[in-house]
């Protein structure tokens, strides 16, 4: 089994990352910047479950330090 990070680098993981930033205008859906390095973070995890097996409603785009907060929930 690969590393998480290993699985990060995985083109099924890249396109479904692109894919969540172009459905969320590549803007943090936690506080609206647009300027800064952004993420796309699961909101859940399943034990065994690849990186892009999840469906697209279990993403978000969000900036750096918006990734450990949970205000918006």
């Amino acid at each position: 089994m690969k590393k998480y990070s290993e699985n990060l680098k995985d083109p099924r993981w890249q396109k479904k990352r692109l894919e969540i930033m172009q459905r969320d205008n590549f803007t943090c859906q936690c506080c609206g910047d647009n300027t800064t390095e952004l993420h796309v973070h699961h909101k859940t995890y399943s034990n065994g479950k690849e990186p892009w097996d999840y469906s697209n409603d279990n993403f978000e785009t969000l900036r750096f330090g918006n990734l450990n907060s949970n205000d918006w929930y």
